[in-house]
């Protein structure tokens, strides 16, 4: 993999500590792709005369290959992509940063939520927000003897105290930013896994950073609720990139929401149709969002697959949440999709405060009825810099999860019911999935005599087992 080697650059490492083998959640959905974030910094850092190298630990059973690359590199800082599931593998980056001798600086959500846990647990500095210029600048600064000294963008301690820089203004034309630098990675690696999948050569690309809505849960530390986009020419530069270098004909977008902008995806939409790469494509999208006629549109030039937030069948509990959606556009939503044969993966979660079992009911009835091709039942987890973290936090059991086992699946605060009934009502999706899979096979009388039975179980023997309200033996 290139880096450059002018010895009198600043030298920096990136890493991405993600290890996909202790991720329950990779086993059960094969979504992998490499970091967009630490690629697009690798190339930028490049055209600001830094020397760049990275170790992606995705596909790794250890930390190793990070020291074995700083004793060979020797950079000079080590840069650290976050988020919770990686904290632990973070730190242990942190300190073998520390035992090369470099710096280590902690970037991306997690150490934008809690940038002084991160700074006391090891961290020798953290930039919260866009981290291009600000690490371009703190590595000359480096290399030049003057750190520490307040950089825009970078917090550090110093004498027990958090020392932040200024704010530094965000990126606004995101067409300014070079392609990611794929070079920098093992990408073979990833293709050649989704080949032997899928039998496609898959590849994300991000065309935007931010999200304009404000879902009460939703955690935006570092790009708060700014929305910036390419431009649909830059977007298909990139494509045709992915697709002359590296054979990609399947491309995921990853943004937060894809297609904010109509008469943007109108543009891009055009654009594809007329290069006519033949790329098939899927996309995270809201449901107010997708219009009957945008999705036949978007199916014509190659969608395949739509993300979707449902989140609940209760509209007292969209309300909650703030999602700004209606149960009616759902619905639209999941009958437009199935009419055009794009395979839906819904978002549901379970557990938002004010929650009841008449709301979970409700979920489990609007699922039923559109039997979404996959899906994801979560427990809500209250994410610092939330509102719902702030109005559960009195309240909090445990800290935001470290692992992936725990997160979705683990109560981290008193909610209303207990976690094992939670646990429950994820095994009734799960039902309603396979029954769903089947129904075709033993037809819906059947499908629909299974689901009574289980039903009835649910109301007369688990509900009141697991929320206390069991008849007492006389």
């Amino acid at each position: 993999m290139n880096s450059s080697r002018d010895a009198t650059a600043p030298r920096v490492l990136l890493v991405d500590p993600y290890l996909s083998r202790e991720d329950p959640m990779e086993r059960k959905f094969i979504e992998l792709y490499p970091s967009l974030g630490l690629l697009t910094l690798g190339a930028y850092l490049r055209e600001h005369g830094v020397a760049v190298e990275m170790v992606d630990l995705t596909f790794a059973r250890s930390t190793k290959p990070v020291a074995d690359r700083i004793a060979r590199f020797r950079p000079e800082i080590v840069g650290v992509h976050t988020k919770t599931l990686t904290r632990t593998r973070a730190l242990e980056v942190a300190a073998l940063a520390r035992a090369g001798g470099a710096l280590s600086v902690a970037g991306g959500p997690d150490a934008a939520s809690a940038t002084q846990g991160y700074l006391e647990a090891g961290f020798d500095a953290v930039v919260p927000g866009e981290g291009e210029a600000a690490l371009a600048d703190l590595a000359g600064a480096v290399h030049e003897g003057s750190w520490p000294q307040k950089i825009a963008g970078v917090a550090y301690r110093e004498r027990g105290r958090v020392i932040r820089g200024p704010p530094r203004p965000f990126l606004q034309n995101l067409d300014d930013l070079p392609l990611p630098a794929w070079d920098l990675i093992d990408m073979e690696g990833y293709l050649g896994r989704w080949e032997r999948k899928t039998g496609e050569r898959r590849a994300a690309v991000l065309t935007s950073r931010g999200c304009p809505f404000d879902c009460s849960w939703c955690s935006k530390p570092t790009f708060g609720r700014t929305f910036r986009q390419q431009s649909p020419a830059r977007v298909m530069e990139e494509l045709h990139s992915l697709h002359a270098r590296y054979g990609v004909d399947y491309v995921r977008f990853c943004d937060d929401v894809f297609g904010i902008q109509r008469s943007w995806l109108d543009e891009l939409l055009t654009r594809m149709e007329e290069e006519n790469l033949g790329m098939k494509f899927e996309c995270l999208a809201r449901v107010d969002l997708l219009k009957p006629d945008l999705l036949a549109r978007m199916r014509g030039v190659g969608l395949q697959r739509v993300y979707v937030g449902v989140e609940s069948g209760s509209q007292k509990m969209l309300n909650l949440m703030n999602r700004g959606t209606k149960l009616a556009q759902i619905e639209r939503t999941a009958e437009a999709l199935r009419r055009e044969g794009i395979r839906q993966f819904w978002f549901l979660m379970l557990g938002y405060p004010g929650e009841t079992l008449e709301d979970i009911e409700a979920t489990l009835r609007l699922f039923r009825r559109f039997s979404p091709d996959e899906y994801s039942v979560s427990i809500a987890v209250p994410v610092p810099g939330t509102r719902f973290f702030e109005e559960v936090k009195g309240s909090a059991r445990a800290p935001v999860p470290r692992t992936g086992a725990e997160g979705g699946r683990a109560l981290l605060f008193d909610g209303v019911y207990t976690e094992r009934l939670y646990h429950w009502e994820q095994r009734r999706f799960g039902l309603e999935a396979a029954l769903g899979r089947v129904r075709s096979k033993l037809g819906d009388r059947v499908v629909r005599r299974v689901g009574k039975i289980a039903d009835r179980f649910h109301e007369r023997v688990a509900a009141p087992l697991l929320t206390g309200d069991a008849p007492k033996d006389s």
